[in-house]
């Protein structure tokens, strides 16, 4: 399982002559195994957040850990080895390649382990039916519906069995009822994997399934109470 901690983070922009903050002395700590979402409206810094996490990004202050280790002393490829064997990511455009099929592109980070065709088949048989899209294996991604697309997706984020799940937005291309259906997806798939998961999202409904829910207001990351599932 994967721990990670934001200690006082803040990110700054210069654009030409204009400096916009976009965190401010962001504080967070996400225990292993945890279900932390956090809710903010679009443009309120919570993809700056996750790809500062992912090593996509740096900060301008303060100090991330990874699992107790400092992440601005890695290194390039220390990131890129991080990235491809603990961090899973789904985003809210499923980035999905569109001239492979369902399997092919579930098989990319693997493929990019350089592990064994035999092994890739098996995972990715495996995971497409823990995401329950199986049967479409063989369908590319124009022959999917947005769920399933974000199952596939979904799937991709998981076939390397990573710690650390980060999930930006990846409701927000779904309707109401699919949306419901992967935030109940992920939840079940991450808790069954024990897996670590920041959700960021600006749906009060989505934040439900969280063990931990904060806001991010004006660059600052603020805890609330649990939101309540409904019946």
């Amino acid at each position: 399982m994967s721990t990670v901690t934001l200690d006082h983070v803040c990110k700054v922009y210069e654009r030409g002559s204009v400096t916009v903050s976009v965190l401010q002395d962001a504080d967070l700590h996400v225990a292993s195994g945890e279900f932390c979402v956090i809710m903010g409206p679009s443009g309120s810094g919570k993809s700056t957040l996750l790809n500062l996490v992912a090593g996509l990004d740096t900060v301008t202050s303060g100090a991330i850990r990874l699992d107790d280790h400092p992440a601005h002393q890695f290194s390039d490829a220390e990131w890129t080895r991080y990235r491809r064997e603990t961090i899973g990511m789904v985003f809210q455009a499923f980035h999905l390649v569109p001239g492979l099929t369902a399997a092919e592109n579930v098989g990319l980070p693997l493929r990019l382990q350089k592990t064994s065709s035999a092994f890739i088949r098996q995972r990715v048989g495996e995971t497409l039916e823990r995401v329950g899209v199986q049967h479409r294996a063989g369908h590319r991604p124009w022959e999917l519906s947005g769920g399933e697309q974000q199952r596939v997706a979904l799937a991709r984020a998981l076939v390397h069995q990573p710690r650390l799940l980060l999930a930006d937005e990846p409701t927000g291309n779904l309707d109401s009822h699919t949306a419901k259906e992967i935030v109940a997806l992920i939840r079940r798939v991450s808790h069954d994997a024990s897996q670590t998961v920041i959700f960021v999202t600006h749906s009060e409904s989505a934040a439900r399934v969280g063990d931990h829910v904060y806001e991010l207001d004006a660059g600052r990351l603020h805890p609330v109470a649990r939101i309540p599932a409904t019946r």
